[in-house]
């Protein structure tokens, strides 16, 4: 990948299912007050919550699970009308309060970044790349309003 990775290791994976490719990206933003705050929840077992990669606030992009393996991002979720999304999708979080935050441009490049290389790798269109809300609808909201989607996509569009 031609973005820095630091690898981290989040217990909280399993394999996945046989027969199951990885087609789909969903974004999600974390909810916590700081990197260091979340990185250490991920990493803790009891937490049972993890992301493929998380996008810090200064563009730092942290990986915890291995794409190869199914994190535990998305929990009941469907994506056009196939459920359990964790089966078949990357989670790729940003760093974010979702208190009024703003998402930095060093974290929204290194995203655009990230999700170009992985669209590649994976094959991947920009229609299938989604939010934690639309996957999880009236029980997720992330990344927000203030997350801009639209051109995030025509930003990773540019990339590939």
């Amino acid at each position: 990948m031609s973005v820095a990775i630091i690898k981290r290791n989040s217990p909280n994976q399993s394999p996945r299912p046989e027969g199951f490719s990885i087609d789909v990206i969903v974004l999600h933003a974390d909810a916590g007050t700081s990197d260091i705050g979340t990185i250490s929840w991920i990493q803790r077992a009891e937490s049972k919550v993890s992301y493929h990669y998380l996008v810090g606030r200064t563009g730092t992009v942290y990986q915890f699970v291995p794409d190869s393996e199914k994190a535990w991002h998305a929990g009941v979720s469907s994506f056009e009308g196939r459920k359990f999304c964790n089966n078949y999708s990357l989670g790729v979080s940003f760093a974010n309060d979702q208190k009024g935050e703003a998402f930095t441009e060093l974290q929204l490049s290194a995203g655009v970044e990230l999700v170009a290389e992985l669209c590649r790798t994976y094959e991947i269109p920009l229609n299938r790349i989604t939010t934690h809300a639309v996957v999880s609808p009236g029980r997720k909201h992330d990344p927000g309003p203030l997350f801009p989607l639209e051109n995030f996509l025509t930003r990773v569009a540019a990339l590939l």
